[in-house]
């Protein structure tokens, strides 16, 4: 994966959030800039949200854990799309894809082994 992408995949990973808790650009901006002046480190402008929500720019890591908590979410998820908030089957499911994406070959293929082997277990 290129960085342009996953820059791209952060922000869109960010905006879908937002959207899901109804928040519009300027709110989730507004929220965010709580306890900040327009001199400090950490003040967000509309632009710049909107410039990383569309992937054309990044930002620190310290911003990315501010920005997931007042979403309600961990790192993992702004970073990596992995939602450890959540203890449905299909979140961990997607939590097990998102994680094998990080693998190596080598290691795809013992999980796959292993998951064929639980499931044919099962079958008998």
């Amino acid at each position: 994966m290129s960085y342009q992408l996953f820059i791209k995949e952060v922000g869109e990973r960010l905006k879908r959030r937002r959207k899901a808790l109804g928040y519009t650009q300027s709110e989730l901006v507004e929220i965010l800039n709580k306890n900040c002046n327009q001199a400090d480190d950490d003040f967000l402008s509309d632009k710049q949200m909107s410039r990383f929500e569309s992937g054309h720019n990044c930002t620190r890591l310290d911003k990315f854990v501010k920005w997931s908590l007042a979403l309600g979410k961990t790192p993992d998820f702004i970073l990596l799309g992995i939602d450890n908030t959540s203890d449905r089957n299909d979140s961990k499911i997607d939590q097990i894809c998102e994680y094998l994406k990080l693998c190596d070959e080598n290691d795809i293929n013992n999980v796959l082994l292993f998951v064929k082997a639980m499931y044919e277990k099962r079958q008998h």
